[in-house]
């Protein structure tokens, strides 16, 4: 029933096809602190939307995000031995948003935006900071998704790698100009991606350039 009810919306809407690019600024969110300047990336995506006639606006297409991750360091007595963790992950995923579209002049539109969003973990490094027991220093440098084993006072730990798959809500909103878009979103990631480094969930802040076609 809740699909027939769109469909006489869907049959007036006008189809659009886009491309996207700009800069992504990345944290991970758990209960240890997380460095104060932000982790730059990148994202480019290929975009399909449409625009009813009763100025319902829907989104989706397939992008690539470069450098999502941060830094985490202060770590309980669980994990001593380590100075910091810091993962930088590149990823695809799927947004699906809708929006409401606003005609401020014939040529400017705005666009505010609530969605969703899906992602597989494409590859990545986690690059780890570490003291042993005798105050050397070293640094070991993973993939981002496997485990990481290491030796502290005699007893052996173990790291987990970070989850491959994540999903998220975002917040949006969109300035147009004519087939020109400036873009701003905030992607807030609600899977736990490492249990041993306290649960932390990804934030990705994005500025982008879009041209719709």
């Amino acid at each position: 029933m809740f699909l027939f009810a769109f469909l006489p919306l869907l049959a007036q809407a006008q189809w659009r096809f886009g491309v996207e690019a700009g800069a992504t600024f990345n944290y991970l969110q758990s209960n240890f602190e997380t460095s104060n300047s932000a982790q730059v990336g990148a994202k480019v995506s290929a975009l399909a939307s449409y625009t009813t006639d009763y100025y319902l606006y829907f989104e989706t297409g397939l992008s690539y995000l470069g450098n999502k991750g941060g830094k985490v360091y202060e770590f309980d007595i669980r994990h001593q031995a380590l100075n910091s963790v810091s993962t930088k992950i590149q990823d695809l995923r799927l947004p699906i948003s809708i929006g409401y579209v606003v005609n401020i002049t014939d040529d400017w539109v705005f666009v505010p935006k609530v969605g969703a969003w899906f992602a597989l973990g494409v590859g990545g490094r986690t690059h780890i900071n570490a003291t042993d027991e005798s105050g050397n220093k070293y640094r070991e440098s993973i993939s981002a998704f496997d485990s990481y084993e290491y030796t502290f006072d005699k007893t052996t730990y173990y790291l987990n790698g970070f989850e491959r798959f994540d999903v998220g809500v975002s917040i949006g909103i969109d300035f147009r100009y004519t087939n020109l878009a400036i873009k701003a979103k905030c992607d807030l990631g609600l899977r736990n991606l490492n249990s041993s480094l306290s649960n932390p969930q990804s934030r990705c802040y994005s500025v982008m350039l879009g041209y719709f076609f």
